[in-house]
C-alpha cells in the first residue's frame, strides 16, 4: 500500500504484473473503504495484514460490473465488508460476486462524507463515489474515464453516448479536486490534480474527444 494523499491510498495486487490493475483504500474514522479493480487472478492478500493495520474494512464500493470479481467476496468476508454496487449493474455483478448491497440509482449521501453519482455512459448503472477527507474531496471514477498511458479519453459505449456525454457535463459542474480512475501497474497515471490541471480544460477535451452530438 501506498499512500497518494493523506489517507488515500493505492493497493497494487499480490502478484503485480503489467496487465494487472490497482485498487484504492480510504482510511476514515467512521469505516475504511476500499475501490476494488480486480482483474482476473487478481488478488490481494498480500495487503490484508496492513489493512488492518489500518482499522480494516467497511465497505468495498464499485463503479460498474466491469471490475467485479470473486476476490469481492474473499475480501468481503475477510473484513466484513460487502460490495456495494448500483440497482442496474447487480445482475451482472451477482453472477460472480454474493456478497453485494444494491444501491438505488440515484444521486444520494451514503454517509456524510461519501456521495454516490451517477454516471451513466460507460455502463448503464455506472456510479463514481465522492469522499471528502479534511478540505479535499476526491472522486473515485473506476473505469468510467481513462488513461492509456499517454493521455486522458473517454469510455462511451456505443449506445450510451448520449448518457455519458450528460454525466461528464455533470461531473465537470460538481466541485471536487482530485479524480482516481482505474489503472493498470504499468501505468503510472492513475489520478489528476485539479489544484495543478485546469478543470474545464480537463473535461473539455474529453468532450471534444467524443463523436458528435
Amino acid at each position: 500500500m501506498n499512500e497518494l494523499f493523506p489517507d488515500v491510498f493505492q493497493v497494487f495486487p499480490s502478484k503485480a504484473t503489467p496487465g494487472k490493475y490497482r485498487s484504492f483504500f480510504v482510511r476514515r474514522a467512521a469505516g475504511n473503504l476500499l475501490f476494488p479493480c480486480f482483474s482476473a487472478s487478481s488478488t490481494i492478500e498480500a495487503h490484508f495484514a496492513d489493512i488492518d493495520a489500518q482499522g480494516g474494512l467497511s465497505r468495498q464500493l464499485l463503479g460498474d460490473s466491469h471490475f467485479r470479481s470473486p476476490h469481492c467476496d474473499v475480501v468481503a468476508a475477510q473484513f466484513n465488508a460487502p460490495l456495494y454496487c448500483s440497482e442496474p449493474e447487480a445482475p451482472d455483478v451477482m453472477r460472480t460476486v454474493r456478497q453485494v448491497v444494491q444501491l438505488p440509482f440515484v444521486r444520494q449521501m451514503l454517509e456524510p462524507d461519501v456521495e454516490v453519482v451517477p454516471t451513466p455512459g460507460h455502463r448503464p448503472g455506472g456510479l463514481c463515489f465522492m469522499v471528502s477527507i479534511a478540505d479535499r474531496r476526491f472522486l473515485f471514477a473506476g473505469d468510467f474515464i481513462w488513461h492509456d498511458g499517454s493521455r486522458w479519453i473517454p469510455t462511451a459505449s456505443k449506445s450510451g453516448l448520449r448518457a455519458y456525454r450528460d454525466s461528464l457535463r455533470l461531473l465537470a459542474d460538481i466541485p471536487f479536486d482530485v479524480l482516481f480512475v482505474n489503472a493498470q501497474v504499468s501505468n503510472d497515471t492513475c489520478f489528476i490534480d485539479f489544484k495543478q490541471h485546469q478543470r474545464d480544460a480537463f473535461f473539455a477535451g474529453l468532450l471534444a474527444q467524443l463523436p458528435p452530438a
